[in-house]
């Protein structure tokens, strides 16, 4: 006889979970801290774009996502300062999608709760639990709430934001990326279900005046100005990536299965989701499928690391040198120039 599951967080690693769960014949229950689905009013409504294997997620899964996953037309632009970056060749065979996160319909976790409750799963709201008394094999997939790290005694990494967004009328899917002195990361713009959302994050505390050089930057390549005051956050991601805390099992964020370098995190949170279920029903294969995607995240991580800790002129000159490289590869390799060669590959 098959057990009941219990998942705490309804974000998307908790409904996949749940979503695949259900479908093999166990009684789920989803847990939530929030009023909703749609997740923190924190951090969303927002707009995440990312690389993705699309037909590999969904045959991963078992189930479909292309509502969820808007094709970017163009390719997102990057920018360091000023500058729009000239990128090899190849990028124009390359796909990107936008993705919508928080309450409105058009939201990927609206179209993961409508396929969760068509499946059987329980949602139950407003629902806060101790961890400590959470049942041994509770799925535990809570995000990016520092406290959560802190409560399960986790090693974590903090990550500071400001954010904004507003509706549009433009209802395509677009992005555009930018580096410089304001962050050791990148701040980004993401459109998609006429929804305009702009963040601007760092490892290191971002101040009012890297915000407002960051304001200036997009004014000085012609984007609207975004509401004000922009919601200031303090989020978490694990220090390493770990799929057992005691006798729980971790999914999404919370597990580590955000990729380190550029921190990507939506298309690893729905195959964390997809591990978790499988770590259930099957224990030995789900550890092996977590071992397969986290392969090299320490690696990038302290390549990430080297990156971010140089001076913003020596973030500037390896960043150009790089692509310089790359489109020079492309005079040499035409074969290379017309194929696309993604920045990132979960499905090998």
């Amino acid at each position: 006889m098959k057990k009941d599951v219990t998942i705490i967080g309804a974000g998307l690693s908790g409904m996949t979970a749940g979503i695949i769960l259900a479908r093999e014949g166990y009684k789920v229950n989803i847990l939530d801290a929030e009023k909703k689905i749609g997740g923190s009013p924190k951090l969303h409504p927002s707009v995440h774009t990312t690389p993705c294997q699309l037909e590999e997620l969904i045959d991963y899964v078992g189930f479909d996502l292309n509502e969820g996953f808007i094709k970017c037309d163009p390719y997102p632009r990057f920018y360091y300062k000023k500058k729009l970056l000239k990128f090899p060749p190849y990028v124009k065979h390359n796909t990107a999608y936008s993705v919508e996160r928080g309450p409105r319909p058009t939201s990927i976790d609206n179209h993961l709760f409508r396929i969760a409750v068509d499946a059987g799963v329980v949602f139950d709201f407003g629902k806060r639990m101790k961890f400590e008394d959470l049942k041994p094999g509770t799925i535990l997939a809570t995000g990016l709430n520092p406290k959560g790290y802190e409560k399960l005694r986790i090693e974590y990494r903090k990550i500071y934001g400001y954010w904004s967004s507003r509706e549009i009328k433009a209802k395509n899917a677009s992005a555009e990326v930018f580096m410089g002195p304001f962050t050791n990361d990148y701040g980004y713009t993401s459109q998609v279900n006429g929804l305009d959302y702009s963040l601007l994050f760092s490892h290191r505390e971002i101040t009012k005046k890297d915000l407002a050089d960051y304001l200036k930057m997009l004014d000085a390549v012609g984007i609207e100005k975004y509401p004000t005051p922009w919601i200031k956050e303090e989020m978490g991601i694990p220090a390493e990536p770990k799929l057992f805390m005691n006798d729980l099992v971790l999914a999404g964020t919370l597990s580590g299965m955000i990729e380190p370098f550029w921190g990507y995190g939506i298309v690893g949170a729905i195959i964390s989701g997809g591990i978790a279920a499988k770590t259930v029903i099957n224990p030995e294969a789900g550890i092996a499928d977590y071992n397969m995607f986290t392969r090299g995240f320490k690696k990038k991580m302290l390549r990430r690391d080297k990156f971010s800790n140089q001076s913003d002129f020596m973030r500037g000159f390896l960043t150009k040198a790089g692509l310089y490289y790359a489109r020079l590869q492309c005079v040499f390799n035409k074969k290379l120039a017309q194929s696309p060669r993604e920045p990132l590959r979960w499905f090998r």
